[in-house]
């Protein structure tokens, strides 16, 4: 694979990943779980968020083929499954996001803020699919450097709240929704397209 093959990956990859897991939606709800912490504790908190996910995704892809002979899915049928997930959780996204409380914010980083927030079914999806075709080290830096873009969202999503405001927040939510449901559907239009039902 040639070095802008690689990196045409690992943008696609990342670019992807950021849209499913959506930060900017996110760090409402983070506020909502440590807006009364110190802020060192939300730091911290940020910090445990971003390991747990990062953990969380670099097992799926690990794993994720060997998740597939185990339940005795193929690619194409998981890809199905999956694009239909994608294309579900995007709309539920344009019609507008619940926001969530968590009874105790130290208790948070694992559930819900890292599962199912940021690694949800539509993230674990995308995971094993690009991971069973073989993405590579181009799949797994996309995974460190999107936990990285969270992690800075996060981070910064009480300043960026301020000046901003919640309204203003929904918008990326609103737009990536659109792409995370074209992936969904191309996820679709592949596996049908192996199946030889839908048209090139």
């Amino acid at each position: 694979m040639t070095g802008v093959g690689a990196l045409g990956e690992f943008v696609t990859y990342y670019a992807t990943l950021v849209f499913i897991m959506n930060p900017f939606g996110a760090a409402p709800i983070f506020l909502d779980i440590a807006g009364k912490l110190h802020p060192w504790e939300r730091r911290r908190l940020a910090n445990l968020v971003a390991a747990a996910t990062a953990i969380l995704l670099l097992l799926v892809a690990l794993t994720g083929d060997l998740l597939l002979r185990l339940y005795m899915i193929n690619l194409d049928e998981f890809r199905l499954a999956g694009g239909i997930v994608l294309i579900a959780i995007a709309l539920h996204r344009l019609e507008g996001e619940s926001r969530t409380m968590a009874p105790d914010p130290r208790d948070a980083a694992l559930v819900p803020l890292a599962m199912p927030l940021l690694v949800g079914p539509a993230t674990m999806t995308y995971v094993i699919v690009f991971s069973s075709q073989g993405g590579g080290a181009a799949l797994f830096a996309a995974i460190l450097a999107a936990v990285g873009t969270v992690w800075a969202i996060l981070v910064a999503s009480e300043a960026m709240l301020r000046v901003l405001g919640w309204s203003t927040m929904r918008i990326p939510t609103r737009i990536t929704s659109l792409f995370v449901a074209g992936v969904g559907a191309a996820m679709v239009h592949t596996a049908l397209l192996h199946w030889g039902i839908a048209v090139k």
